[in-house]
């Protein structure tokens, strides 16, 4: 029993999204006689790190529009603060989809040296 409960534990994320909006922002002052607008692509991501030990770097799997992209965040990410950050231009150009944005969890360094990758398949 405690090596089942120790596989489910080291197969789920240490690292909890909250919050993961894309958002498409055209330049309106640029009019069609200066050629096409100019398209500004920002992600704002909230996550909390459940771990004892602090998180220096995330690895986000970020999908929009279609489109699949890693958006590294580096830091110090201690137990149970919320940190929220925006990224500016780091995405592709997904275009329109249906498919709704998602940001999930792919890697995470500690402090301590330890390093959590997902599992295949779960991102």
């Amino acid at each position: 029993m405690q090596l089942i409960l120790s596989l489910m534990v080291a197969m789920s994320s240490p690292i909890a999204v909250s919050t993961c909006d894309v958002t498409d922002l055209y330049n309106t002052a640029s009019l069609v006689e200066f050629g096409s607008p100019i398209n500004y692509r920002s992600l704002r991501l909230t996550f909390r790190n459940a771990d004892d030990a602090v998180a220096t770097e995330v690895a986000f799997d970020v999908r929009h529009g279609g489109e699949r992209t890693t958006v590294i965040d580096r830091g110090r990410f201690s137990k149970g603060v919320a940190i929220e950050h925006l990224f500016v231009n780091e995405l592709p150009d997904g275009g329109y989809s249906r498919i709704p944005d998602s940001c999930s969890v792919a890697a995470v360094t500690f402090a301590d040296g330890r390093r959590w990758t997902a599992p295949r398949g779960i991102n």
